[in-house]
């Protein structure tokens, strides 16, 4: 597996490794996290809330609030993705679909020019890594 490298020709650009890992890792997990957000879309309006029925005589549910914890995970992943999709309307559109299939799928450039898509990559995930407040 090829290792990933952060371009260090735009200094204004240039992230420390971990956050540049962390917003790395946050755009493959993207899809995952959209996958989620409707899982719990389906969840908190009634497709699937049959997990969540108090039975008569629950004293605890206050503590346990099933519906609460579903909607803070669902309104933070929206978040993270709104901020992703963000980043990544910062890219013009006709290297927007690889970039994110480079970084995602690490497809190797056809047809690109190496250095302009480099460079759209590293502001992509720099904006990422703005916009999700690591730096």
């Amino acid at each position: 597996m090829a290792r990933e490298w952060q371009q260090r020709r735009f200094a204004e650009y240039v992230m420390p490794d971990a956050v540049y890992y962390q917003s790395l890792w946050a755009v493959r997990d993207l899809a995952r996290m959209e996958k989620r957000v409707r899982e719990l879309d389906r969840e908190i309006t009634g497709d699937g809330c049959s997990a969540s029925i108090v039975r008569e005589g629950r004293r605890d549910y206050a503590a346990i609030r099933p519906t609460e914890k579903k909607a803070v995970e669902k309104i933070t992943l929206e978040k993270r993705v709104e901020a992703i999709r963000r980043a990544l309307d910062t890219v013009p559109e006709n290297y927007r679909d690889f970039v994110y299939a480079n970084i995602v799928y690490k497809k190797q450039p056809v047809g690109y020019q190496t250095k302009i898509w480099k460079i759209w990559k590293q502001r992509f995930l720099f904006h990422v890594a703005r916009n999700l407040s690591m730096m």
